[in-house]
């Protein structure tokens, strides 16, 4: 039997979520997402998943551009997981939709809490030292759920959630090619290069040894919380700024910032093509 997990991660509580359910359903290719990915795989699966963070209360952008291109066998068995801390917004709903066009739908959907990882704007909560292993357990449960292929009612955006994303994320959604111009590198900056290798959207590149932002990032921190030397930095750029609410009013990146990605992923993960998983 072929099964696929496609995968975006950006801090890697994604990913370790997908390496967890692909051994629970006895093995899959672990196919990572990123701008550009090409997959034939989901042609001929008789299981294809897919599992990414929350982003403005839907799925990320990179996912939905590769989940529209994908060819996927409408006799599949399918199936999402969200990796969120507290509103899942309408990501089920969009891949859904993105399924139907291809003459299938989302057969099983999930939320997965996970340690909240936009260190741009936060410190980790809840306390990773048991909110981790406390995701891993969930992430079993629902891999030995999608090993019985189980089928459910995926979560819908709730009612409150629909009237307020106009509001809340349209905004930010404005102005998200302004987001990385609030990056900069300290003086602790060596030049390596990795985080150009991490970026999922190839929005990095190097100009005489230092990290250069082309405006087409979508906010995964990869590159901030994998720095070996936390030389990258973030101070609120003027478009963020001017929005003047609660989140835009708490961007930063203070020194003492705890940078979280998750513990069982390392950089050369999130670098990876992919992977198979027995």
């Amino acid at each position: 039997m072929k099964k696929v997990i496609y995968c975006f991660s950006g801090t890697g509580n994604s990913l370790n979520a997908a390496k967890i359910i692909a051994a629970q359903i006895d093995g899959a290719s672990i196919v990572s997402v990123k701008k550009g990915t090409v997959s034939e795989l989901a042609a001929d699966a008789d299981v294809v998943g897919f599992i990414c963070p929350v982003y403005e209360w839907d799925i990320p952008e990179t996912m939905k551009d590769f989940a529209e291109t994908l060819t996927v066998n409408d006799k599949a068995y399918t199936f999402m997981v969200a990796t969120y801390i507290a509103v899942h917004g309408r990501c089920f709903e969009t891949m859904d939709a993105i399924l139907r066009k291809k003459g299938t739908q989302l057969h099983y959907g999930k939320a997965l809490r996970c340690v909240a990882s936009q260190c741009i704007a936060y410190e980790p909560f809840p306390n990773p030292r048991w909110m981790v292993p406390r995701s891993d357990r969930h992430a079993r449960k629902i891999g030995r759920q999608i090993a019985m292929r189980q089928r459910n009612r995926y979560p819908r955006m709730s009612p409150v959630t629909r009237k307020l994303y106009g509001k809340m994320m349209t905004p930010f959604m404005n102005v998200r090619h302004e987001y990385d111009k609030g990056f900069y590198t300290s003086d602790k900056c060596v030049g390596c290069g990795l985080c150009s290798k991490l970026c999922p959207c190839q929005n990095i590149t190097m100009s005489d040894k230092h990290p250069v932002w082309n405006h087409a990032c979508i906010g995964c921190n990869a590159c901030v919380v994998y720095c070996p030397h936390k030389a990258i930095m973030f101070e609120t750029p003027d478009a963020y700024r001017n929005l003047d609410n609660a989140v835009s009013r708490h961007l930063g990146l203070p020194d003492k910032r705890t940078r979280y990605h998750n513990p069982h992923i390392s950089a050369k993960d999130i670098i990876s093509e992919g992977e198979d998983i027995k």
